[in-house]
């Protein structure tokens, strides 16, 4: 249940409508919180200067324009807010937009703007211009403090968004959100020894999920419930962030006996298929996402080494905090102890490979790339703890030296190559 509602909140977190949709409805309980208590609150508004002190008459004009001004002022801030959107898909990467979308700086200053919009149309259409004894002197001061607020704003947002699309700002950023997750899915402690799944047989029926679509969240405890009911043991080939079809072999259950069609609709209700991938139970989400900006920057179009070099510095840095941690367990029990669920999950090999195997493909014929690659493992070597972490590394080593010596000709650099290799080869060793 806890994955399945962290789905929905990274859903959330991802949609530009939540934050201005709550703030939107707080504008409007405020406007009518303040109509309705607060016009007998202040009394005399004529002696302070803060407040609103004019007629009904002057009061609706000058709330229609601050209204007419707010308006275009959003469509501003939507205008600039797409262009940003439109480049950073262009250069950095359309599967980026999440990370665009869900900093709470874009969606506090939209709502900001929607919020006054709804408060001066609360307090515009309340205001009576034939009778000056319906003023409401604090609503109308507190509507033009937010407007003057959204301009003061305004100036944050731009800057904010400049810096945004800085390569070394949005590579810190997804960084973050991968070291989020690595805290939030893999085990404080492990040896990196994953259990052995027990031999289960061949006496098993496959269930499908019947759609097609990425896997996004798995609730693994709903699925232990289900086996532990039927008496059956689940084993899934799949796990967040793989695809699947319709009418595929997706999840098997054993025995063949306890298949039957009310468990395999509530294992298909365990699962939640979408058309992307999500970061809710994947940590892979933000090394690919890390990758996909280091091979952008590698093609001959962009040709930004050095954004393939921020990447890889700050991969080091997160492949160092999933070395630290332990691996997800592959066998979950019930309460008795029974094993009710057999699952695919990634070890430390699949982490390393999905870090460096495709900038090391792109970057094949760098020098700087591939030095910069070794240098990583160098500076991951003091990290490793067990062999599970260390074979990965120096796969990767004698793969990044084979690349180099086939593909770089200038022998200065190779010779660079081959002395990091030696130092990280050495290093991993002890």
């Amino acid at each position: 249940m806890k994955d399945r509602i962290r789905h929905y909140w990274e859903f959330l977190r991802a949609s530009l409508w939540f934050v201005p949709v709550l703030m939107g409805g707080a504008a409007a309980v405020l406007a009518v919180g303040l109509l309705t208590w607060g016009r007998g609150a202040v009394e005399n508004a004529t002696d302070y200067w803060l407040l609103y002190a004019g007629d009904a008459g002057n009061a609706r004009q000058l709330l229609s324009s601050l209204l007419t001004g707010m308006i275009t002022m959003t469509s501003l801030v939507v205008s600039i807010t797409m262009v940003v959107l439109t480049l950073a898909a262009g250069q950095i990467g359309p599967r980026l937009i999440r990370n665009f979308i869900q900093d709470w700086t874009t969606q506090v200053v939209l709502g900001l703007f929607l919020a006054d919009i709804v408060y001066l149309l609360v307090v515009f259409r309340t205001i009576d211009g034939n009778r000056a004894d319906t003023v409401p002197h604090l609503a109308v001061s507190v509507g033009t403090g937010l407007t003057a607020l959204c301009l003061f704003v305004l100036l944050v947002y731009v800057h904010k968004l400049a810096r945004s699309i800085i390569y070394d700002n949005v590579v810190q950023r997804v960084a973050a959100d991968l070291r989020d997750v690595t805290m939030a899915l893999l085990p404080e402690h492990g040896d990196g020894l994953m259990e052995v799944p027990p031999e289960l047989g061949d006496d098993f029926a496959w269930v499908d999920l019947g759609q097609d679509g990425y896997v996004q969240a798995i609730d693994l405890d709903r699925l232990v419930a289900t086996a532990c009911r039927a008496d059956a043991v689940i084993r899934l080939d799949i796990r967040p962030g793989h695809y699947v079809i319709g009418g595929g072999e997706h999840v098997a259950v054993f025995p063949t006996s306890a298949c039957s069609e009310e468990l395999s609709g509530a294992i298909r209700a365990a699962f939640i298929v979408g058309s992307e991938r999500t970061p809710t139970q994947d940590v892979e989400f933000g090394i690919r996402q890390l990758v996909e900006m280091a091979t952008r920057a590698l093609s001959p179009g962009i040709n930004d080494v050095f954004t393939a070099l921020a990447v890889i510095d700050n991969l080091s840095a997160s492949m160092a905090r999933i070395f630290d941690r332990g691996i997800e367990p592959a066998v979950l029990r019930d309460p008795g102890g029974a094993v009710r669920l057999v699952r695919d999950v990634t070890g430390y090999d699949g982490f390393v490979g999905a870090g460096f195997d495709q900038i090391r493909q792109a970057g094949s014929g760098n020098a700087a790339v591939l030095i910069r690659l070794v240098d990583a493992i160098l500076r991951l070597a003091p990290r490793v703890q067990s062999d599970a972490q260390r074979e990965p590394l120096r796969v990767q080593l004698d793969m990044i030296l084979a690349a180099g010596e086939q593909n770089i000709s200038i022998p200065h650099d190779l010779t660079i190559l081959k002395t990091r290799w030696r130092q990280a080869t050495e290093r991993l060793a002890r």
